[in-house]
């Protein structure tokens, strides 16, 4: 396997993670090529990545392709990187490091080993989870106006726009599972009384639009302002 998917939320850990590995190949600093891009990685990138994928090693046996995509990978460009993949050189290694593996085409995914490190930062506290929580069930009775004043807030960097919607992702996930698993034991929506205005229906349409504004801002160049007013405006 010459091609790799290191999945992290924190890209320092990641990027350690590929260097310690480039140590253990025996791989010369000279041999090891960082890309990153302020926006997600276009098909154009994958074509100026070419270049350097096809030259040979200066001072080791193999050389290693860091492709940092924690500002997305467009579709153009996955299919792009596919043909790369499917006949890399042999005396290349390519790593992609990412913040979710979900935003990766499945041929991309099977034609690279992916490896998930533990994001200990990432876990969330009881108070954070109801903090997510509140802000959540609130958001119906918000006005237009906080509401477009929280998408400016949240929206100033790309990876933090990300790391905010998968953690609403989880927190909205679980309520959602917790209140099919209690749908049977009592009538409200969710098992803790904070919640109970929240219909079932309701969580999954939320969760199903969360999912889709961290899909677009995961995999596009599209405006994460403009996404997250218009996700915030329709939640």
């Amino acid at each position: 396997m010459h091609s790799f998917i290191v999945v992290s939320k924190n890209k320092e850990a990641a990027l350690n993670y590929v260097k310690v590995e480039c140590k253990k190949n025996q791989i010369d600093k000279f041999d090891v090529a960082l890309f990153t891009f302020q926006k997600a990685i276009g098909i154009e990138d994958i074509r100026n990545c070419q270049k350097k994928i096809f030259l040979k090693p200066i001072k080791s046996k193999i050389k290693a392709i860091i492709l940092e995509a924690y500002n997305g990978i467009t579709t153009p460009a996955q299919n792009a990187l596919l043909k790369l993949l499917e006949e890399p050189p042999a005396n290349t290694i390519i790593y992609i490091i990412s913040a979710n593996k979900e935003l990766f085409l499945p041929t991309i995914l099977s034609r690279c080993k992916v490896i998930e490190l533990k994001d200990k930062s990432f876990e969330q506290s009881e108070q954070e989870v109801a903090q997510y929580l509140n802000l959540l069930i609130s958001f119906p009775q918000k006005p237009i106006g906080e509401r477009l004043k929280l998408a400016q807030d949240i929206s100033k960097n790309k990876d933090e726009v990300s790391l905010w919607l998968e953690k609403m992702i989880i927190v909205a996930r679980k309520k959602l599972i917790d209140s099919i698993y209690h749908s049977g034991k009592t009538k409200r929506s969710f098992a803790n009384a904070q919640d109970d205005n929240l219909q079932t229906a309701q969580c999954l349409n939320i969760l199903k639009s969360l999912q889709k504004a961290h899909t677009i801002i995961s995999t596009t160049n599209a405006n994460q302002r403009l996404v997250l007013e218009n996700l915030f405006l329709n939640l």
